[in-house]
């Protein structure tokens, strides 16, 4: 399966499971101007043993996550949205993430936009 990014306007979410970088252009909905601002207010993640997740701002790490060897499933979501702020880094910025071991394993980003 690849990457998936569902795009509205405002709002995209982006599905991942492979590696891969996301420019401003690509969080654009069909009927939306490009996004000047794309703020990440929400991760969730279901990493199998040995994944690892790490996510970045135009090259810029800003968060990191890694399942032990020895767990069945590390499950969790991270939400910044009732605290009105957004995960660290440039927001005007590339999307950047890298995975590793990620076979079966999932992660989904919401990101806010601004035009």
């Amino acid at each position: 399966m690849a990457n998936q990014i569902i795009n509205k306007i405002g709002t995209s979410v982006i599905h991942i499971d492979t590696t891969a970088d996301f420019s401003l252009a690509n969080l654009k909905a069909t009927t939306e101007a490009t996004p000047v601002t794309a703020k990440i207010i929400e991760i969730f993640y279901n990493l199998k043993a040995g994944a690892s997740l790490a996510i970045d701002r135009g090259g810029t790490d800003v968060w990191k996550i890694a399942a032990v060897a020895s767990t069945s499933n590390l499950v969790g979501h991270v939400n910044y949205r009732p605290s009105g702020i957004v995960l660290r880094g440039t927001n005007t910025a590339d999307i950047g993430v890298t995975v590793g071991s990620f076979t079966d394993s999932v992660a989904t980003l919401i990101v806010k936009k601004t035009y």
